[in-house]
């Protein structure tokens, strides 16, 4: 009798992996609502005092810290656990670049990403316009939440820029600046400029808190409103910054933007952008295109555009020379130049 072949199988981890990958995002969720982070920044490093500091079970306690230090966000000797760099710089209330709401962003984030197969279905977005009550109310969360993140980009962007025309910055025009993030970093970086941010009532609620938190209020204007109705004025700024702002415009109303920062806009003056950017051919980086999902679901126009297309965009817009600059991000960021 013939002997039977071998048969060899795929690994299937990989597919177990993502679809187990919810469960990480929902522990680390759970671990700041919790105050995990904040309670061993303090020096409760062990699990009854951890549970003490939440008002949780021991035992449970226990469990969720193992699991945190398998995710590498904690360390543990014996009964002790200790916070990784990232946890105590990003997770910890105590620590200036705390992501502050990130767990209520996430709970909100993954609500909307259950419906994906029925997005797909439709190519209708869950959000369905009208009332933008919430959306204000949601951007003023998620922007305290992605702050250290932006933050630490803008500070690549000081580094990439050229010294001439980094000394030539005396007016920044900060569009859809949520918390600051960008502007905030960059005027620490270059003193004497004066930021103009652009953003919904509420969210420039949180701008003022931040500037405030940073000593800079004093050279900080704000202007209430949606951005795609308020006037920027002709050649009055040194540096527009984009961050993370073109994905949600799509398109259309995000090439109008491009002009729209062209115009305002001094000779030699500079367009940060800080983006998600997949690579040419769209087959990777996996962060970029799971993005482009996101705004499927959550956006009626937004989504995620490769280099070649905002290069080319930015050349329509009336942009000269396009560079880009390394970061501390999923994607370069991207420096135009006015002639």
């Amino acid at each position: 009798m013939a002997e039977k072949r071998k048969k060899s199988f795929p690994s299937p981890l990989p597919i177990v992996a993502d679809q187990w990958a919810t469960w990480r995002t929902a522990t680390l969720a759970a671990a700041v609502d919790l105050d995990v982070f904040t309670a061993i920044d303090r020096g409760e490093t062990t699990s009854a005092a951890v549970a003490s500091h939440a008002n949780a079970n021991r035992e449970a306690m226990r469990r969720l810290l193992d699991a945190l230090v398998g995710m590498k966000y904690l360390t543990r000797r014996g009964e002790h656990y200790a916070l990784s760099p990232q946890a105590r710089t990003y997770l910890s209330r105590d620590s200036a670049l705390f992501m502050e709401g990130s767990d209520q962003v996430a709970r909100m984030l993954l609500m909307g990403w259950q419906q994906l197969a029925q997005v797909v279905r439709s190519g209708r977005a869950i959000f369905s316009g009208g009332d933008t009550a919430p959306r204000a109310d949601f951007f003023a969360t998620l922007v305290k939440s992605i702050f250290p993140q932006n933050y630490v980009g803008a500070k690549s962007a000081v580094r990439g820029m050229p010294p001439a025309a980094r000394r030539r910055i005396k007016s920044i025009l900060d569009i859809g600046g949520g918390a600051g993030a960008w502007s905030i970093s960059i005027a620490e970086e270059i003193p004497g400029s004066r930021v103009t941010i652009v953003d919904l009532p509420e969210v420039l609620a949180v701008a003022r808190e931040y500037a405030d938190r940073y000593g800079l209020s004093e050279r900080f204007e704000y202007r209430e409103g949606n951005f795609r109705d308020i006037e920027f004025g002709k050649e009055q700024f040194d540096l527009a910054i984009l961050g993370h702002i073109f994905h949600g415009e799509g398109i259309e109303w995000g090439k109008r933007l491009l002009a729209r920062c062209a115009a305002a806009l001094r000779s030699k003056g500079m367009l940060l952008i800080g983006e998600l950017i997949p690579n040419e051919e769209r087959s990777g980086p996996a962060i970029p295109l799971l993005f482009d999902l996101n705004m499927l679901i959550h956006t009626a126009e937004g989504g995620t555009y490769t280099l070649r297309e905002y290069r080319q965009w930015l050349k329509e817009a009336g942009f000269g020379a396009v560079k880009t600059i390394k970061s501390d991000a999923p994607s370069p960021l991207i420096l135009a130049g006015k002639p």
